[in-house]
């Protein structure tokens, strides 16, 4: 069986010479019916907003809580690197739900409109739409992380650029009320916690401060009996340790009751989402250009196989065709 020819790289390029004419016009025209098609499409703005890494705060923050919990999944966290977690809580519908049903003005509505009114969402039931108006939500957000200096940036992308900002602004406000209400519950039950426990302690050193006292009013001569003095010396010493558990327990319990009562934002925000002057789409030109390029390569490629290879695909066809009808 003979060897198929080698086909040289002047033989592809004379069919495309042919049909240059044909190749270019066709190229030309889905290029500029691609560049006029986006014309069609609306502009869109991406709104960007940077958090800058979260305050190290104490183990009764809600920062050391989300540490610990991150560490039993396996994720060395330090307490002033939780913003490697916001991600994660900024896309949860915890947060997302309230910015879904706040209403913002929008160019697009007379009236201010919530997510679901504006994404034009319209089912069955509530839970539903809600559902689909987080998923379209999160299908226009994007977040990153860098690991080198824990900021973390937020995006989002609409077709309005004041919306951009609103919404944005909103999800990093809710954020900032899940992380407070975080630090507000895990010091409410750290206050909870430390109150008991001080009152275990305030009864164990009157306790022992009583024996101590009782046993000192039954024993004026302790000299003469080295057993009195060891017995004394314990119960100085049951008093002198409940006294400093009670002291340090007392110290955190009014720490703890400051962090309750503290309502300080958590979230460090360097750039505030602002509305972008600048569209980022659609690209109108790269679009027209891409299109071109993509068909002038698939009329190439077209041309020159039908060329070399035209003749053994109508070969083939026959025969398939024919090997069917039998």
């Amino acid at each position: 069986m003979a060897e198929p020819r080698k086909i040289e790289f002047v033989e592809v390029l004379v069919p495309l010479w042919k049909n240059r004419t044909m190749i270019v016009i066709i190229s030309v025209v889905v290029g500029l019916i691609t560049w006029g098609l986006n014309f069609l499409l609306g502009d869109y703005y991406r709104a960007s907003a940077t958090l800058l890494p979260a305050p190290e705060k104490g183990k009764l923050s809600a920062l050391g809580q989300f540490a610990e919990v991150a560490a039993l999944a396996g994720v060395n966290i330090p307490g002033s690197e939780v913003s490697r977690l916001y991600p994660s809580i900024i896309s949860s519908e915890t947060v997302l739900r309230s910015v879904i049903e706040r209403e913002y003005h929008t160019d697009a509505m007379v009236e201010p409109a919530n997510l679901i009114r504006y994404f034009e969402i319209k089912k069955a039931t509530p839970a539903i739409e809600m559902d689909y108006a987080l998923k379209a939500l999160r299908g226009v957000m994007s977040t990153s992380y860098d690991a080198r200096t824990s900021i973390v940036t937020l995006s989002i992308v609409m077709d309005e650029p004041q919306l951009a900002a609103d919404v944005l602004n909103a999800t990093i406000e809710q954020l900032d009320q899940f992380m407070r209400g975080k630090q507000s519950t895990n010091a409410a039950e750290q206050v909870k916690w430390l109150e008991l426990r001080l009152k275990q302690i305030q009864d164990s050193l009157r306790k022992a401060e009583e024996l101590a006292r009782d046993f000192r009013e039954k024993n004026r001569r302790l000299a003469d009996s080295p057993e009195l003095l060891l017995r004394q010396d314990r119960l100085v010493r049951d008093v002198q340790v409940n006294s400093a558990v009670f002291v340090e327990l007392k110290k955190q319990f009014e720490l703890a009751r400051l962090e309750e009562i503290k309502n300080m934002q958590i979230v460090n925000v360097l750039d505030p989402g602002r509305a972008p002057a600048i569209k980022i789409g659609p690209k109108r030109k790269t679009n027209a250009v891409i299109a071109f390029s993509i068909s002038f390569l698939c009329l190439s490629g077209y041309f020159a196989g039908k060329e070399f290879y035209g003749k053994q695909v109508r070969q083939w066809l026959m025969s398939f065709t024919g090997a069917v009808k039998k």
